[in-house]
């Protein structure tokens, strides 16, 4: 399936929910991307224009394709709500639902198309770095781990970040604790596009084991990652460790994709299927192995998966049809329990806005579904943000070469 619109994606929900705060998940995950600021502004900037004809339709929408429609409220005053997102908290179904939302179409396109502008780094509620964006004006100049002090020489705080992110095309000057050494380091602000992929071949012993980082399952990223799989192809490798652990999902296609290139030995065969309401069971929808193999398809018989609560959605996807194939043995989760979102969207348009609201479940080949709780880890590990991701003595990345090195867990 190719539209771009059918959705198993949480992260612009959690770059909207982390605006205006500076705690930690629950998890202790952090979540907080300096971008999120310009895109909470975009939406609600086009909030203004929310009229009773749309809030309309997107309570019909509750109430007909919701996966929970039948325990949606049908009567509700339209005049308490004034912006989009305000409806959908209102006629969400919670628990479970924590996910639908609405965006505007540019920021839709801007996060499909992998463009965004500031610095392109996440940080702590401490200013501690723990993930920087592959491409962005941040990266290769700010590491994981690097604590910000000050900021054009004045405290860390959100206010100052903002204000600094702003100031597109004007160089700002972080102060950063980079283990027991206060650093300066420049860098600008730019409207720029990012990379979600970036692959490496490591040597244990005798293995060649390829390593993946995989931000999102957006559109674009799929030339991005089949490259890299070229290279695990032409390097002929024993084992694959896929990092996920900040991948809250994107398109179902693009799941489909990266399921084909991690092994080709099932054509034609179902991963998994949609599984709509009562009233829409006729949308129910199957996505299956390709029938042709590429030259870069590979013929894994185990795959190892760094993972946190951050790895939702098709992340969780591919993960769970695997596991029909290769045998849960084989399919090796290192870190900790997964987001456990096991629903997507189907994108729907009004004005200028997008809702992506929850209508369906996603099941693997054998009906399998995940787990509202996430699938827990097999080895537990955890997010060691004083190395970058990739590096063989991040604990993580260590635990699964412990793993492979020696078939169980540290």
């Amino acid at each position: 399936m190719t539209n771009k619109l059918y959705l198993l994606t949480i992260l612009l929900s959690l770059l909207l929910s982390s605006c205006g705060s500076n705690n930690k998940s629950k998890s202790n995950t952090p979540i907080q991307l300096q971008e999120a600021n310009q895109l909470f502004t975009q939406i609600e900037d086009a909030n203004k224009s929310f009229k009773l004809q749309e809030k309309e339709f997107v309570h019909t929408l509750f109430l007909s394709e919701y996966l929970w429609s039948d325990q949606v409220a049908s009567n509700i005053d339209y005049s308490e709500f004034s912006t989009p997102n305000s409806l959908l908290k209102e006629l969400r179904v919670t628990p479970p639902d924590k996910w639908s939302f609405s965006i505007t179409a540019q920021a839709y396109e801007n996060f499909a198309n992998q463009k965004t502008e500031g610095f392109g780094f996440g940080y702590t509620a401490e200013f501690i770095i723990f993930l920087i964006r592959i491409d962005a004006p941040a990266y290769g100049k700010l590491l994981r781990g690097d604590k910000i002090l000050e900021i054009n020489g004045e405290p860390a705080s959100r206010s100052n970040l903002i204000k600094a992110k702003n100031t597109i095309g004007i160089p700002t000057r972080f102060t950063v604790l980079r283990e027991s050494t206060e650093v300066q380091i420049d860098v600008t602000p730019q409207a720029y596009t990012f990379k979600v992929s970036l692959g490496k071949i490591i040597t244990q012993n005798s293995k060649k084991i390829g390593y993946l980082r995989y931000d999102s399952f957006t559109g674009s990223s799929v030339t991005e990652f089949e490259k890299e799989f070229t290279k695990f192809k032409n390097e002929n490798i024993d084992e694959l460790v896929i990092d996920l652990r900040y991948n809250s999902g994107g398109s179902i296609a693009v799941a489909s994709t990266l399921l084909e290139n991690i092994t080709n030995a099932y054509p034609g065969q179902r991963q998994g299927y949609l599984d709509w309401n009562s009233k829409y069971k006729h949308k129910n929808e199957n996505f299956y192995f390709s029938t042709e193999t590429e030259p870069n398809d590979l013929n894994m018989k185990r795959v190892f998966f760094l993972v946190t609560k951050s790895s939702a959605s098709a992340s969780e996807l591919v993960i769970s049809s695997l596991k029909p194939y290769l045998g849960n043995a084989n399919i090796i989760t290192i870190g900790t329990n997964t987001h456990g979102k096991n629903v997507g969207m189907r994108g729907r348009s009004y004005n200028n806005n997008y809702y992506f609201i929850i209508n369906f479940f996603v099941k693997n080949n054998i009906g399998e579904t995940t787990s509202f709780d996430g699938i827990p880890a097999t080895c537990p590990a955890t997010d060691d943000i004083t190395h970058a991701m990739g590096d063989t003595n991040e604990t993580m990345l260590s635990t699964a070469l412990y793993y492979i090195e020696n078939d169980r867990c540290l």
